[in-house]
């Protein structure tokens, strides 16, 4: 009897170890919005899926296949709790990938970290994730902070700008924003060189008249604007800024890489932030990188055409996925949660995916730089190499 209650302490202490890993698949898991207002987003889980679909057919993961488990959470906080619950307690995946938006992951790390989950690329750009990380959060988007700053050193000593403004949401995000700009200016200061923070001009969200900050942003004479906002806020202070003939150089976040915005006529001339390699269905003709147009046509829209529409969120997905099947492949045919933080502790130098540079060596946040793109009449174009920190 001993013998027997033995065995089956030893059996499940296995299944425990190996919990979403079985000879012939590991379960992975996300969530995002797949309906709501922010639908569009949720794109990126397709793109996921294709990916993986790519992948097992190719062979998959040292002999397994990928199963990518998705929950719709609607882009709500308490929503996104209970699917990743579901996807932890009742799917028994492996390890997590994405996860969309900075309130909804907030929501859900702690649970996360309780269960000692492993979790790969966080689908925003806080950069509270890596900070946080705990040995199992493994950031892959560039950070607000990081990216503000070198788009600030970027229109400082490239473009020649010297007076920054900087419109930003009053809420984690905006301010993580504008620390990157106020960082940065004090680092060039410090250097000699000429550059100042000449006004900070923040908005509630749900707010939509941005007169006011407009006269307040054109009082100030500032000759670059680095915005942090909703692409609806940036639109409206466009918009009004427009009216008083007032036209700063325009630096975005890519978090407003958005079509509706793109198409505003105060937007042209703007650069925007990449923090991935784009295909030339994005950048034009030509233009793109050869590994993302190798993806685009080859994954996304062979094996999800309907994502094929929205390239940008497609490929941000599949960048997501890619340091995690990286990791997978690293860590061996003996798969463990362990296996895969020590293979994901050892990513260096990964520059064959989307990413131009991951490497968690040196800490949770593993990429660390961005490519400007210029909004013209054409489109999309490239309007830097990618720039480090």
């Amino acid at each position: 009897m001993k013998r027997f209650l033995l065995s089956l302490v030893l059996i499940f202490s296995i299944a425990f170890a190996q919990t979403g890993v079985t000879d012939t698949e590991i379960r992975i898991g996300t969530w995002g919005p797949q309906s709501g207002p922010a639908a569009a987003w949720g794109t990126v889980m397709v793109a996921m899926d294709a990916y993986f679909q790519y992948i097992n057919d190719n062979g998959g993961v040292n002999g397994r296949n990928l199963v990518l488990v998705s929950r719709d959470d609607g882009y709500d906080p308490a929503r996104a709790v209970s699917a990743v619950r579901e996807l932890i307690d009742r799917e028994k995946v492996f390890a997590l990938v994405g996860g969309i938006g900075t309130a909804n992951g907030m929501a859900v790390l702690p649970f996360v970290k309780r269960n000692k989950i492993p979790w790969v690329s966080p689908s925003t750009g806080s950069g509270a994730f890596a900070k946080q990380s705990d040995g199992l959060i493994y950031a892959s988007y560039t950070n607000y902070g990081i990216e503000s700053a070198l788009m600030t050193r970027h229109a400082v000593n490239e473009l020649g700008n010297k007076k920054i403004a900087v419109f930003y949401q009053n809420d984690g995000y905006g301010k993580e924003g504008l620390e990157g700009v106020r960082s940065e200016v004090a680092k060039l200061i410090a250097q000699g060189i000429d550059a100042t923070v000449v006004t900070e001009i923040s908005y509630e969200r749900g707010e939509t008249n941005m007169g006011v900050q407009a006269l307040r942003l054109s009082a100030s004479g500032a000759d670059a604007l680095v915005m942090y906002s909703t692409p609806t806020a940036a639109a409206s202070l466009l918009n009004e800024i427009g009216n008083l003939d007032y036209h700063p150089r325009i630096l975005a976040t890519s978090a407003l890489l958005d079509p509706s915005l793109l198409a505003n006529p105060g937007m042209q001339g703007a650069l925007l932030a990449a923090f991935f390699k784009l295909p030339s269905v994005v950048v034009g003709e030509g233009n793109g990188d050869p590994a993302a147009d190798d993806i685009y046509v080859n994954v996304v829209a062979k094996y999800a055409p309907e994502a094929a529409k929205d390239p940008f969120r497609s490929l941000a997905g599949i960048a997501f996925a890619q340091p995690l099947v990286e990791a997978l492949k690293a860590a061996g045919s003996d798969l463990t949660r362990d296996s895969l933080i020590a293979a994901l502790n050892a990513l260096e130098g990964y520059d064959t995916g989307l990413f131009a540079n991951i490497d968690f060596t040196n800490g949770y946040q593993g990429n660390n730089s961005i490519r400007l793109l210029k909004m013209t009449p054409e489109g999309l174009r490239i309007a830097s190499d990618f720039i480090s920190y």
